[in-house]
């Protein structure tokens, strides 16, 4: 499944410019780096849901003919897994690392409790990485950033290397420390002075023959496995890494076979929808949002599925009641996917999204929403609501009947990506 991906990938994704994946633990800096090498200037964030994507070049020590610096230009993935954890990090790179010139490695060095599972859980993508056809036989250079080299309490770089030693055996690898909140960011120009050259190197590097590798886990997942393997509740199994891992690839697939846009919409309109699943609900949401805005879009949504319901003849929503506060939620997050989309990737019409549109704009592409999905493979989990409402609050009378706030913690933000956003637009005075 992954080649036929990479294929999908590298016809909707095509790119003159060195791919390059952001990953490691929560709160380690992944998102801090992505925007100091696109802005300059060290930007507030929040744990990231779905990938960060974003053109960069960062800085180098080399110097050109002109005396000025070198810069590394590539395009960055920063992988973000908001709350899901490490286990989800190993399952998910498997369809982003093939089409990867290079893995950065995030680690928060001030975090000594948090080493070993870091440590663990790059063994595990990278065991992932070997099993898969398209990139068993190459050479994928891993930078290891020991960011947040300056606080008092960071490990020692020499114990960082040591700790990631058998990890990185064989491997195009170097572990550099940084701290990128000082003024100046340190670390970062040496760091990248090798991965241009490990990139150069890897090109033409190849591995010899090699068994294949067991995918393995943190000991975080085999504790769970081992406590819980044959008492998995429903809501648990389905949000298994490995269940959201190959439900990406299927519906990244379904993109290719499904009704095209306008047709889709008809289909939807006169309540004969081929399926009514969660991609369906996920597929109609972001082609609404995009064709007319937030504002109007969410009108359209409200209406279209409660007369779904209400019109459907077959069993297909099981004569399901509307649920206001799930809608809500759901139109919520998809909001934050649409708007997560860089420009450079983006349909055309995308950013009328965050207001209203005074006429309805052409639908995204098949070609679009595969990219939205590639963007934010959170989506695929249909049980995210989990990670913001308790079952009580969600599936109450109240929560069925009209709008409740989360109980557990606050919805997505677009905080952090407006503010990126907005570096360099003039402001009206």
């Amino acid at each position: 499944m992954t080649s036929a991906l990479l294929n999908l990938f590298q016809r909707f994704y095509p790119s003159d410019i060195q791919r390059v994946v952001i990953a490691g633990l929560s709160y380690g800096g992944k998102t801090t780096l992505l925007y100091l090498l696109k802005t300059g200037d060290v930007v507030t964030t929040i744990p990231s849901l779905g990938f960060n994507v974003e053109v960069v070049e960062a800085p180098t020590s080399s110097s050109g003919s002109n005396g000025s610096k070198n810069h590394l230009k590539m395009e960055a993935w920063d992988v973000g897994t908001g709350c899901a954890g490490s286990s989800m990090i190993i399952r998910m790179l498997r369809f982003y690392m093939p089409s990867a010139k290079a893995l950065i490695w995030v680690v928060d060095s001030a975090d000594k409790e948090r080493l070993t599972e870091s440590v663990e859980t790059l063994d595990g993508v990278l065991a992932d990485v070997d099993c898969e056809p398209d990139t068993a036989d190459r050479h994928i250079p891993v930078l290891i950033l020991a960011n947040k080299s300056d606080q008092s309490n960071s490990i020692p770089l020499d114990k960082v290397r040591l700790s990631f030693s058998r990890v990185l055996s064989g491997r195009i690898s170097a572990i550099y420390a940084t701290s990128l909140t000082t003024n100046p960011p340190t670390g970062l120009p040496e760091a990248f002075d090798w991965l241009s050259l490990a990139i150069d190197i890897a090109k033409n590097a190849k591995k010899g023959p090699r068994a294949q590798l067991p995918v393995i886990v943190t000991s975080q997942e085999k504790s769970t496995a081992a406590q819980s393997s044959s008492k998995l509740s429903p809501v648990a199994s389905q949000r298994d890494p490995s269940v959201l891992a190959k439900r990406l690839g299927e519906w990244l697939q379904r993109t290719e076979s499904d009704s095209p846009p306008e047709e889709f919409m008809q289909q939807f309109e006169e309540y004969r929808l081929p399926s009514w699943d969660h991609y369906t609900h996920i597929r109609l949401a972001y082609l609404i949002l995009i064709a007319h805005g937030r504002q109007k879009g969410k009108d359209i949504i409200f209406e279209g599925l409660s007369n779904y319901i209400s019109n459907n003849n077959t069993t297909q929503t099981n004569a399901r009641t509307f649920h206001v506060t799930m809608t809500y939620f759901w139109l919520q997050v998809v909001h934050f996917g649409i708007r997560n989309v860089p420009e450079n990737l983006a349909p055309p019409h995308a950013t009328t999204v965050q207001g209203t549109s005074s006429s309805q704009l052409p639908y995204p592409s098949s070609a679009d929403f595969f990219k939205f999905l590639l963007i934010n493979p959170h989506l695929v989990d249909g049980s995210l609501w989990s990670d913001y409402y308790t079952k009580d609050t969600i599936m109450s009378p109240e929560a069925k009947g009209s709008m409740v706030l989360p109980d557990k913690k606050s919805l997505p933000s677009l905080v952090g990506r407006d503010a990126v956003s907005g570096f360099g637009v003039a402001k009206p005075v």
